[in-house]
């Protein structure tokens, strides 16, 4: 099983390489300090996953790696803007950082989690909706099958194990149906 999860991982990382193509190719105009602070709490809710006993974290160690690959990128390529959506990330990757020391690494891992795709995630489904891309879905669904691989191949229902997977697969595919809506149209 842990296969089936190292694939889906590697998937997930591999999907990145979508947002690195539109960013070298000048068809995606992503934020850098956005993208710092998605790897920065990717890497976190690896470490928190890692801490509280996930078995198998290979979706994290996929999403971590595949933002600080689009961030490198960044760096090279795109351009610094520094606004409220970036403020409440800091913001929410300290507070879980606070979370993490007081309640312990699964209380990060779940407030991390869903301050991820919660309160970053709606920013992107507004913009998603606002302006679909066909390109973009194709590559939410990607992390769907990397996080709906890790969900199956989790063995245990553990929250350690299975929560994060299982929000990644639900926003990834809202997310891809919002970006694809375009084609249909």
């Amino acid at each position: 099983m842990h296969l089936l999860a190292a694939i889906g991982g590697v998937v997930a990382l591999v999907s990145h390489a979508f947002w690195i193509w539109g960013i070298v190719s000048n068809r995606m105009h992503l934020n850098l300090a956005t993208w710092l602070l998605w790897a920065l709490i990717d890497i976190t809710i690896l470490l928190s996953s890692i801490a509280a006993g996930a078995s198998a974290p290979f979706l994290a160690v996929g999403f971590a790696g595949g933002a600080v690959a689009v961030a490198l990128t960044l760096l090279f390529k795109g351009t610094w803007q520094w606004g409220r959506l970036e403020s409440v990330c800091a913001i929410l990757a300290i507070v879980c950082l606070i979370l993490w020391f007081v309640g312990g690494p699964l209380i990060a891992l779940v407030s991390l989690t869903l301050g991820k795709y919660i309160i970053a995630g709606i920013p992107t489904l507004r913009s998603a909706y606002k302006n679909p891309e066909w390109i973009q879905a194709y590559v939410w669904w990607l992390g769907s099958f990397g996080a709906a691989t890790n969900i199956f191949a989790a063995g245990s229902w553990t929250l350690e194990q299975s929560f994060f997977p299982t929000v990644a697969l639900l926003f990834t595919a809202i997310a891809g149906l919002i970006n694809f809506r375009r084609l249909i149209a």
